[in-house]
Parts: C-alpha cells; structure tokens; sequence
C-alpha cells in the first residue's frame, strides 16, 4: 500500500510539474482578485472586468449542471487570486478578457481541473486555442469516468444519425469520414446519415500543418465539436478534430 501511495504521489507531482511549463510558457497578463464566479466558464475580477476561461465552455445556468458547473468553479477560485495567462486573443468580441487561469497559491491551473472533473467541454477558437492537446487528454479523462456533466444524457457524444437530428448547439459528434469532396473552396467531410462537416477554405492550411489533411481522413474514426445546425459541423480549426484511430 505504501509503495503503491509512493507511486500515486509521483504521477501527481509529474503531472504538476507538467502543467507547470505548459503554463509557464504562456505570456502573463497579470493577476488579479476573483470576487465573483457568473458561471461556469467566466469570473468577475476586482476592477471589474469579467474574463471568459479560455479554451473551455460551461452549461448556460438554465441548462442541467449548469449551476453544478459554477459552484465548482466557485469552489476553487472565488475570493482567490489568479493569474490571467494568454491563450492567443487578449479579448473575445464582447469585451471580455480571455484567458487560461492559474491560482496563485498553489499555482494550479483551473481549467485544466474544470475539465478533469467533468465541471466543463472544450471549446476552443482559431485566435485561442493554447493547451489545447491538454485540454483534450483532460477532458478525455472525465468524459471515460462519467464524471460531472458527463453523467448527464445531454451531453453525451453524438453519432452522426443522432447529430443529423438534433437541435442547434454546441455538440459532440463521433463518426467514420466517407467522402470528402470540395464545395467551393470548402473541403466537405461526409459523416453519413445526411451529417457533414466543413472546414473553410481560410483553415485548409492549418488542417494540412497539423497533419490532419482533409483528403487523409476519408476513411478514419473522428470526433469533432462545434455548433451543429441543420445537419452540419463547422471545422475552422485543426483542434476541433480529434482522430480516434491514428495510423
């Protein structure tokens, strides 16, 4: 039991101290006091401004866990200071500060717990979208335990028939790529049961850099995310594509 709680503690203190460079890699914006937590995904800091948790998007409050996911953020930050870190754009475009958290004390990083506990999904955008490889694992983590959100049958992932169907939202969608055909200058991936995903002509080359090459997918197992509307997935970035059976 000993060796087994020795070999525990060090998994934890790897993984911190990976985190640690991540982190530490991104430009500071400097810290500030959290005073209130508005939901799960955005903070009030103590000059006012609010700052929208990069990378991640919590349940509106009127949503299931939606409170759930703001008291845990509330949990952890409120009264805290943090550290505001870059995640690409500085602001989104309703004023509000975009940022990766950190806690000053302790120096944990609050999205990446958020998502480990299943508090929040991943959403990131083309101008921010630092950590998201991270981002994933640990969203990957709480989403294989069924913890926090993921218990819910509202979140669940989407195959393509059940996503052809659903209602407009952001969503999760696993399914095999058929066809990728051009549509305009747009590379259409067809997902089957009348569900689709297109990635614009501006995010062709991203898609290609991160090897991740539209023509390279027919064939393959992916999960995607984005908003789903009228039976389609917008793909503008190579991070909104996960491969589910590398070669």
């Amino acid at each position: 039991m000993i060796r087994l709680l020795a070999v525990v503690a060090a998994a934890l203190l790897l993984t911190a101290c990976g985190d640690a460079a991540r982190l530490d890699a991104l430009a500071t914006q400097g810290k500030a006091r959290v005073v209130e937590v508005v939901t799960g995904d955005m903070v009030r800091l103590s000059d006012g401004s609010d700052v929208k948790l990069a990378g991640i998007t919590a349940p509106r409050l009127d949503a299931p866990y939606g409170e759930a996911s703001r008291e845990r953020l509330a949990r952890m930050v409120l009264g805290q200071d943090v550290e505001l870190l870059s995640a690409g754009a500085a602001n989104d475009p309703f004023g509000r500060k975009v940022a990766q958290l950190r806690l000053a004390k302790g120096r944990r990083w609050v999205q990446g717990r958020m998502l480990r506990e299943g508090a929040v999904r991943v959403r990131t955008f083309p101008e921010s979208r630092a950590l998201a490889r991270e981002m994933l694992r640990r969203e990957g983590e709480g989403r294989n335990a069924k913890r926090g959100l993921w218990a819910l049958p509202d979140y669940r992932v989407l195959i393509a028939g059940e996503a052809a169907a659903a209602a407009p939202g952001f969503t999760l969608v696993e399914a095999q790529v058929g066809q990728v055909r051009t549509g305009g200058d747009s590379r259409i991936l067809n997902l089957g049961h009348g569900f689709s995903a297109v990635i614009p002509a501006r995010a062709i080359q991203d898609f290609d850099s991160a090897g991740r090459s539209p023509a390279s997918l027919e064939g393959r197992l992916v999960r995607v995310r984005g908003y789903v509307r009228d039976g389609q997935l917008r793909l503008d970035h190579p991070e909104g594509l996960e491969i589910l059976n590398p070669q």
